[in-house]
């Protein structure tokens, strides 16, 4: 299932739902599942228990777990009926089924992640990275500890946009860059979580867009603390445009990946040389620690797919596209004020 969040306009103002990409549309999971339920009881009382079951908030339905699962593909199943009669299917208070992607203003799967904790799983990137990035000598470019530990940050969730959002350049940098990566979403909370089980509270997987600032991350980086305004700043974590659950992407080895920029290809690869699993990854945090729902993992990038690695540089007005197979496309504009 393609799950998504999106924010819609009415008379009342704007509001946040949830959907499932199902019969070509976005069907409204909570809407769909209302109707669903007042084929056989009081519409209120169908509110109320669609409120419940299917709530359109994507950590509250995750939250659900498998009663909630099938309860929205039970709606899925009633809207695509509905929608073979009518065009505009409503429900039992008048509110639509399904909206149209140009109806919609794209939000990030989980638009407030409770954590977001950013990999580098793939350390062919960061030993590029040492040497092209930072100039570190040879010796020095693969400290030991990462071959015994992920190595992560915590980025700030304020800068967690969606899919077709306008991406904002900040007025203190003059060089902008993404990075290309899967993301992915706990499903079900846990404290010193084994690898082996660590697919039990996966929920599934996102395109992730971490954009960086690279002319000011050296010099934050020789304070020896990690990134800061190189990497938090509006709209530098993009996410989306789905979350597709784990059942579909039952192998993240080998998936393909394509970035484009205004159409061009800029890389062509797959996900592999993984130095840590996800499952390895959610184990290592895990440690003394929960995990909750909605918390979000990065994977960290290919080596030579962003910028600095290509010697390619966005700018603005600039489309960039970053697609992974079996998990969507997600395309957001540059833009500089």
């Amino acid at each position: 299932m393609k799950l998504v969040s999106f924010e819609v306009h009415t008379q009342l103002g704007r509001f946040e739902r949830i959907g499932a990409l199902a019969h070509g549309t976005i069907i409204d999971l909570n809407a769909a599942c209302t109707g669903l339920f007042a084929q056989s009881s009081d519409s209120n009382a169908a509110r109320r228990q669609a409120a419940a079951l299917v709530p359109p908030d994507m950590i509250e339905f995750l939250e659900g777990g498998a009663p909630a699962r099938a309860a929205a593909e039970q709606a899925v199943a009633y809207a695509g009926e509905r929608l073979r009669h009518d065009a505009i299917a409503l429900g039992p208070h008048g509110q639509r089924l399904a909206f149209s992607e140009t109806e919609i203003r794209w939000l990030a799967p989980v638009p407030r992640p409770p954590m977001i904790r950013d990999g580098i799983l793939l350390l062919d990137h960061y030993r590029v990275g040492m040497e092209r990035l930072f100039k570190i000598a040879e010796k020095d470019r693969m400290p030991e500890a990462a071959r015994s530990m992920p190595i992560f940050w915590k980025p700030s969730r304020a800068a967690v946009a969606g899919h077709m959002e306008p991406i904002r350049w900040p007025k203190y940098s003059e060089k902008l860059d993404y990075e290309f990566e899967l993301g992915l979403y706990i499903g079900k909370a846990g404290k010193d979580i084994p690898a082996e089980r660590a697919h039990e509270h996966i929920a599934g997987y996102t395109v992730f867009n971490d954009l960086g600032l690279r002319d000011v991350q050296p010099p934050e980086m020789s304070l020896r603390m990690g990134p800061a305004k190189s990497k938090d700043f509006a709209t530098s974590k993009i996410m989306g445009p789905y979350l597709v659950t784990a059942d579909e992407v039952p192998e993240v080895t080998g998936l393909r990946m394509i970035n484009r920029v205004n159409g061009e290809v800029w890389f062509d690869g797959k996900i592999s040389g993984w130095a840590f699993t996800f499952a390895q990854f959610i184990a290592h945090v895990s440690r003394d620690e929960m995990v909750n729902v909605g918390d979000f993992f990065g994977s960290g990038p290919p080596a030579f797919s962003v910028g600095f690695e290509l010697d390619r540089w966005i700018k603005p007005g600039d489309v960039v596209s970053c697609e992974i197979e079996g998990v969507g496309i997600l395309s957001n504009r540059i833009v500089r004020e």
